[in-house]
């Protein structure tokens, strides 16, 4: 189970395989397969049901008209194509043709073939997404002739992009892991008397080897490692050592970091929503000029943000992953003239969008980003502003995203000093 399919080296083949088929096949995922005929002894390979996936899969236009004259009474936007270059390269990389995240696929390997959309029982390879999985998890919950036995066997799981998975809904993927290895529920002719005792003792899951790959590593994907990472030979898990992106800020921002006291993850998200109402917003509340922009990694904390500002009667806007294109149009361009003062800004809606947002004056960063990549990206946003202004809010249980912005040295000094007040430049 994956989340994104193949990334394939070859050379044009004699059946027909080009490069445009190959990037369509590396769109979507990770099975790393060599079509050279060569490889296989063989003169020819034969890839079944090619047309049916690149029907499925191919490659689309994709219109960026997001940032341009959005401000300007919403004009009409030419030269789609070009405008994709506005995007940074990770997003045209992720985004860039199908980014379809619903998909199942079983692969078959033959001396001579190799079968697309083959039979999930009798497939080498199933190449999926969390919520291809779960969909057919929850189609066996209603329809009892359905089940999804096929995946008491698998032997090698392979979570590529788990950072991108992050930025979905992470709780499918919890779903599908917990559904692995379980006893089939029919025998779906298998032959008992060959199944190893092990099997059928339920150990299948101490011998699964499980591959965890992601840019970044966060509390969710620690949970994982230490709940369902269980092959009794061991585990082993990479750290690394961050330089931060402080360097990657090109304007001379005051960026000011605040340190809050909190415990217990429990109560980490109302230690900092305390903070921010007592030692924060009385600061913006009255900030005449207006121009402020929150930026909050969770959607859980953007609620919470929402109901407060509305608690206080702030003139405030929205952009989260949720907002109606519409709407998302109507706050940009609120904020920017000043027809509301501060706006919301999540890192989701960011992650999907990538929205050059005008007019900010004064940053706050509720929470850090889990993506360092976005802390320059934001903070460049204030180019223009003449007052322009950083303020970000952490704790010590921030540690993973504090070390991957500002660095693994600064991030323990940060944690463990006495002072809570930090200043970059």
């Amino acid at each position: 189970m994956v989340n994104r399919l193949c990334r394939l080296h070859a050379q044009r083949t004699e059946n027909g395989i080009d490069l445009m088929t190959l990037q369509r096949l590396q769109k979507v995922g990770l099975v790393v397969i060599n079509l050279n005929p060569k490889a296989f002894g063989a003169p020819k390979v034969n890839v079944e049901h090619m047309d049916r996936f690149s029907d499925e899969f191919g490659t689309e236009e994709v219109s960026d008209n997001d940032d341009k004259n959005e401000l300007s009474n919403n004009a009409p936007i030419k030269n789609l194509k070009s405008q994709n270059t506005s995007k940074p390269s990770d997003f045209q990389s992720l985004f860039g043709g199908n980014n379809n995240d619903r998909f199942v696929i079983g692969i078959k390997f033959t001396r001579r073939s190799i079968k697309l959309y083959s039979d999930f029982y009798s497939s080498d390879i199933i190449v999926a997404s969390p919520m291809g999985i779960v969909t057919k998890i929850g189609q066996a919950e209603y329809d009892k002739e359905k089940d999804v036995d096929y995946l008491s066997s698998i032997e090698v799981l392979i979570i590529d992009h788990a950072d991108v998975i992050s930025m979905q809904n992470w709780s499918y993927l919890n779903s599908v892991v917990e559904e692995l290895n379980h006893i089939p529920s029919k025998q779906h002719g298998t032959d008992v008397m060959r199944i190893r005792q092990w099997y059928l003792d339920g150990h299948a899951r101490l011998y699964r080897q499980t591959i965890l790959l992601s840019s970044y590593l966060n509390p969710d994907m620690n949970s994982l490692f230490n709940r369902h990472c269980l092959n009794y030979q061991g585990k082993v898990k990479l750290i690394t050592e961050y330089k931060g992106v402080l360097p990657k800020v090109l304007l001379q921002v005051r960026q000011i970091y605040q340190r809050f006291d909190s415990i217990s993850l429990t109560d980490a998200d109302d230690d900092r929503l305390d903070y921010f109402a007592k030692k924060v917003f009385p600061k913006i509340k009255d900030f005449v000029q207006g121009g402020t922009m929150i930026f909050i990694s969770s959607y859980f904390e953007f609620v919470r943000i929402r109901n407060f500002l509305k608690s206080q009667n702030s003139s405030f806007c929205l952009l989260g992953e949720y907002t109606k294109q519409s709407d998302i149009s109507r706050a940009r361009v609120w904020f920017f003239e000043g027809m509301r003062k501060i706006m919301l800004y999540t890192e989701r809606a960011h992650f999907y969008h990538r929205y050059k947002i005008r007019g900010i004056k004064n940053l706050i960063m509720y929470s850090l980003p889990e993506r360092k990549e976005f802390y320059p990206e934001i903070i460049n946003m204030l180019e223009g502003s003449e007052e322009m202004s950083c303020t970000v809010l952490f704790s010590r249980l921030d540690q993973l995203r504090l070390e991957r912005i500002v660095g693994t040295k600064h991030a323990k000094r940060m944690t463990s000093s006495d002072k809570s007040i930090f200043v970059f430049c």
